[in-house]
């Protein structure tokens, strides 16, 4: 049967209506790049390793931009945007919405930490670039001065990475921020619905691997072309820990998702064998064709190599196949775990709307906006105050031929 997108909530098994869309797979996606992102930046922070190269410097306004991208999907699926602003001022202090017993539902540590997300990931983002920001506001006009203490958020009052002990307590918070961020809607799908395909481990488990596959891959393609239009005199590009993290997410992705599908055959429930039935047979496209093979196996095999993981052509389409499975995942998991009615006969073919399709590719068209704002308009390509400051030393023969 086949069920068009604006009647799947009055048919298929989830605990609430409205029933989840495929908005949700690519919040989830965008969401889960964001967090890897953020690892890898506060890896290279804690270590004190690569904090000079470009790729630091504008991994963390990727982060912003894919969170705010993300954010716009709950606002499209609730339809009522002002309802979802009014949950998120009033319901802290609004019984009515379960605020005072915060250890329900998940969903409302997600109205309060993701949007943190953002705003910390950007509050970093700035202090990093902090002594090229000084050096752009220095001498302008005091409007000119405002707006850019407001757009960077005061960074160059108080740094949060210029005092270490702080710079280093911030940056861990954030990392506990990026793995709620990358799990937590796995943990939702886990806990909220009562579907049988999503109340695993295995869940946020497949779903963690490919989002750092997906973070990798996100900085691969991207980081040249911020380069680019961020003007600066270094070319800047995913090193090799990015590949190696690459290859390393895709192929645990695909070990994970072949070992949750012979625990569903040899010792699930009869519903969860269902659910694997509609994978492997009528969504097979969608779970084997677009995310295993196609978004997983690609990477996992052909970064094997260490010869191919050298030219930036295969890189570039393992990038490619990694982002890609990262959204063609979700999506396969979160429609085969509605795709079984309640009476237990047959299963439904979902429909998508051509409405629906066209949000999805205006999420990404918006993060890359976002993007490309953020690129032209903060001062990457500055001279460094360090520079400016180097001392000019002469040789004994320098003096001497110019008296």
């Amino acid at each position: 049967m086949s069920i068009p997108h604006e009647f799947i909530g009055e048919y298929l098994n989830v605990g609430h209506l409205p029933s989840l869309t495929p908005l949700l797979a690519n919040y989830s996606a965008l969401f889960g790049i964001a967090g890897a992102i953020f690892l890898f930046w506060a890896w290279r922070q804690l270590h004190g390793a690569g904090t000079d190269r470009p790729a630091h410097r504008f991994s963390l306004p990727m982060v912003s931009a894919l969170g705010i991208a993300g954010l716009f999907n709950p606002v499209v699926e609730m339809e009522q945007p002002g309802h979802f602003w009014n949950i998120y001022i009033y319901g802290l202090g609004d019984p009515t919405f379960g605020w005072r017993n915060m250890g329900t539902a998940i969903i409302k540590l997600g109205v309060i930490f993701l949007p943190l997300f953002i705003v910390l990931a950007w509050w970093l983002g700035m202090s990093v670039l902090r002594p090229q920001i000084v050096a752009t506001l220095e001498g302008r006009p005091r409007w000119q001065q405002v707006i850019g203490d407001i757009f960077t958020l005061w960074v160059r009052r108080f740094s949060p990475l210029g005092c270490p002990v702080f710079g280093r307590g911030i940056t861990v918070f954030g990392v506990i921020v990026a793995l709620f961020a990358i799990l937590y809607s796995p943990i939702f799908l886990m806990t909220e619905h009562g579907v049988e395909l999503w109340s695993s481990a295995f869940v946020p488990a497949v779903f963690f691997a490919s989002a750092i596959a997906g973070g990798a891959a996100f900085l691969w393609l991207m980081l040249p072309a911020a380069s680019y239009l961020s003007a600066t005199r270094e070319s800047a590009r995913a090193d090799a820990h990015h590949i190696r993290w690459m290859w390393l997410g895709s192929l645990a992705a695909a070990v994970l998702w072949l070992l949750w599908h012979q625990y569903a055959w040899n010792y699930g429930t009869v519903e969860l064998r269902r659910a694997f039935w509609t994978l492997d047979h009528p969504y097979w496209w969608l779970s084997w064709g677009w995310w295993f093979w196609g978004g997983a196996v690609v990477s996992a095999v052909l970064l094997i190599s260490r010869r191919l993981r050298k030219n930036p052509w295969v890189v570039s389409v393992c990038a490619a196949s990694a982002l890609m499975g990262v959204f063609a995942l979700r999506f396969a998991v979160l429609i085969a775990g509605q795709a079984l009615p309640r009476s237990g006969a047959g299963y439904y073919w979902y429909v998508m709307p051509g409405g629906m399709l066209a949000d999805l590719i205006y999420d990404w068209v918006l993060c890359v906006g976002l993007l490309a704002f953020v690129w032209v308009a903060l001062p990457y390509s500055s001279v460094k105050p360090e520079e400016e400051k180097t001392p000019i030393t002469h040789t004994n023969e320098e003096v001497a031929s110019n008296g």
